[in-house]
């Protein structure tokens, strides 16, 4: 993770005043900065700022924004339509999907998945465990969060290429070009109704010569599908 970097949701602006607080306030005590030092800034806005702290007490520490850099955003939208798994596995694919690269989470509770929502607490915890992936692999879009309704209960669905995991498909998964999405089912896989409903919208296929858990083919998918440095 890189030292100096931290969170703040704010557009930032150069010679902008801010204050951090609460967890990120706790990083910079760890990280043992004090007043006088210079850090990094990044807000999930496809932005990144140098500032000074020029304040630190027990409550916020204030700083003074610098040098200012504004990445352009993804030139494709990654999507993982993930159904909901175990609290650890969701956290292992929030956390790694963010350093894959995933431009968005839309979370959806599987006829199959144990938990049927997520709680306030979780979603926050959801969006602690991106935020710090978003630090410490060095991107500076956040990917969104969104919590869906069962599959038969969406109205649209992602524009690009939807592709669903199909144990028995014999079609391999061909990275597109564009937008794409894939729709990974919980650890008891999709119910038929949901394979039926999603071959409607998506095309099935096979990741991997092996069967993947969730959470694996998730991963896999993002890494067969990122363009990063293509």
């Amino acid at each position: 993770m890189p030292e100096n970097r931290f969170f703040l949701d704010q557009p930032f602006e150069k010679d902008l005043t801010a204050k951090i607080t609460g967890d990120e306030l706790k990083h910079l005590r760890v990280m043992r900065r004090e007043m006088g030092d210079t850090i990094e800034l990044v807000n999930g806005r496809n932005q990144l700022a140098h500032a000074k702290i020029t304040s630190l007490d027990k409550d916020a520490a204030t700083l003074i924004l610098s040098e200012i850099t504004t990445n352009p955003p993804p030139k494709q939208q990654l999507i993982l339509a993930q159904a909901l798994l175990k609290p650890k596995n969701l956290d292992f694919v929030i956390e790694k999907g963010t350093e894959l690269g995933a431009t968005a989470f839309w979370l959806f509770p599987g006829q199959r998945s144990e938990k049927k929502s997520l709680s306030p607490t979780q979603i926050q915890r959801c969006r602690h465990l991106a935020i710090s992936a978003l630090k410490q692999c060095g991107r500076l879009d956040l990917p969104e969060i969104r919590e869906m309704p069962p599959l038969a209960d969406w109205v649209e669905f992602p524009p690009g290429e939807l592709f669903f995991g199909n144990l028995n498909s014999k079609n391999i998964f061909t990275p597109p070009e564009g937008d794409s999405t894939l729709f990974v089912g919980p650890e008891k896989g999709f119910s038929q109704e949901e394979e039926d409903l999603l071959s409607k919208h998506a095309k099935g296929v096979r990741l991997h010569p092996y069967v993947l858990r969730a959470e694996t083919a998730a991963l896999c998918f993002l890494s067969l599908s990122s363009k990063l440095f293509s």
